[in-house]
């Protein structure tokens, strides 16, 4: 491996974790940013009814992938599904901005349904970064973008049950992927070395390029973020 390839490694894994800290940081920033400005619009109003409306609009489009990725991967893997809600409920742990009735189903497909908000959303954000570039795209393209990052990123994790799910997803593919490995092991070590030596030929400076176009635009949700629970925490918590 010679030196720039290691160099290229070292900044592709840098931007990677970095990549996944801000999502990790995103999703606890969004809880506490939706629990911040329901006491801070309840505060102002007095009424729980006014709570879930303004919430609504403020989080409607993101509430709306959400829960429509809900029912996309449970008709691609055949589970029945209700009613979809996707007005907020202000429960004593929190806030739900939506909900949509899963019918009862063995765990793997209830761990597919569970995760994919995750999935839909990461696939946007991907896109996202692919098809606007800031500093090139017009600016109201990157206005727009931004905005997707908040919704997206700020409804993404909206569940316990999601959060459970994108946790044992996770698990599954490593755990399925180290089996792998383990079988082509017993079978034929050539081929551990074989993947080895075609993963070094792997163009990596995109995907190092690409992390870092993400990392760079994920900031923006998360000083959102932080600027909004920064805002709106003195006056949320008065009495």
């Amino acid at each position: 491996m010679t030196v720039v390839r290691s160099v290229v490694i070292l900044i592709l894994m840098f931007y990677f974790i970095t990549f996944l800290f801000e999502l990790i940081l995103l999703f606890f920033l969004s809880r506490k940013l939706i629990n911040s400005l329901v006491k801070l619009i309840y505060k102002l109003t007095r009424s729980h009814r006014v709570v879930v409306h303004i919430l609504a609009l403020i989080f409607l489009p993101g509430t709306i992938i959400h829960e429509l990725a809900h029912l996309l991967f449970a008709g691609v893997v055949l589970v029945p599904v209700g009613e979809m809600n996707v007005l907020p409920e202000i429960e004593e742990k929190g806030v739900k901005l939506g909900s949509v009735q899963i019918g009862y189903t063995d765990p793997l497909r209830r761990m597919i349904v569970g995760v994919a908000p995750v999935l839909l959303g990461m696939i946007l954000i991907f896109s996202i970064f692919l098809l606007v570039k800031i500093g090139t795209s017009p600016w109201w393209q990157v206005i727009l973008a931004i905005y997707l990052l908040f919704e997206i990123g700020n409804t993404m994790f909206s569940s316990r049950k999601d959060i459970e799910g994108s946790i044992l997803f996770v698990i599954l593919i490593l755990a399925v992927a180290a089996a792998i490995l383990v079988v082509l092991y017993f079978l034929n070590p050539a081929l551990i070395q074989k993947i080895w030596l075609w993963s070094n030929g792997l163009n990596l400076e995109g995907a190092s390029n690409f992390f870092e176009t993400a990392s760079i635009y994920l900031i923006v949700p998360v000083v959102l973020d932080f600027s909004a629970i920064f805002l709106t925490k003195p006056f949320a918590g008065r009495s």
